[in-house]
């Protein structure tokens, strides 16, 4: 019997790129995939960082005292107050302001709306005027923005209300 000589001829430049460019489609799909996580999880975390940054600054609002007439921007209102609640991201302050402050205005027994002018001015704008419908609410509108860009808003209701001594 004679035997055939086999020869190793390799592979040829056309099944070497064929080769080479399916295995650079794969690895560009996996890459991508992962781009893909990497931008999902940054993006789920703005968004939680947001949430405690609001919720940060709700905190902040309801344990700190009530301001009958106060301004809607710098230290005559709520506003510090609320930044300081940047902090605990390490953002800066300017990442939460103070969008709206609305007074609530009774319109009859059962019924009121919210105004965004204050009812009271002047020598009412003082703790030890008695209290009043008219002076117990305010409606505050935060806003809290990520440095990337993502934002969401949060109102909270301030009172003026305390609570009676029971003896």
């Amino acid at each position: 019997m004679t035997r055939k000589a086999t020869t190793d001829e390799g592979s040829s430049l056309v099944e070497t790129v064929i080769a080479v460019s399916l295995m650079g489609l794969v690895v560009a799909g996996v890459l991508g995939a992962m781009w893909s996580s990497v931008r999902l999880s940054r993006f789920s975390d703005d968004q939680a960082k947001v949430e405690a940054v609001l919720g940060s600054a709700a905190d902040r609002l309801a344990n700190y005292a009530y301001i009958p007439c106060p301004t809607l921007t710098g230290n005559g209102g709520y506003l510090p107050i609320v930044q300081a609640a940047a902090g605990t991201v390490d953002w800066p302050t300017t990442t939460v302001t103070v969008v709206s402050l609305r007074y609530w205005t009774p319109t009859s027994a059962s019924e009121g709306t919210w105004a965004d002018t204050n009812g009271l001015s002047g020598t009412q704008c003082n703790e030890s005027v008695s209290l009043t419908t008219a002076r117990t609410l305010q409606l505050i509108t935060i806003s809290v923005t990520s440095p990337s860009g993502y934002s969401k808003q949060l109102e909270v209701v301030k009172n003026n209300v305390f609570p009676r001594v029971i003896s």
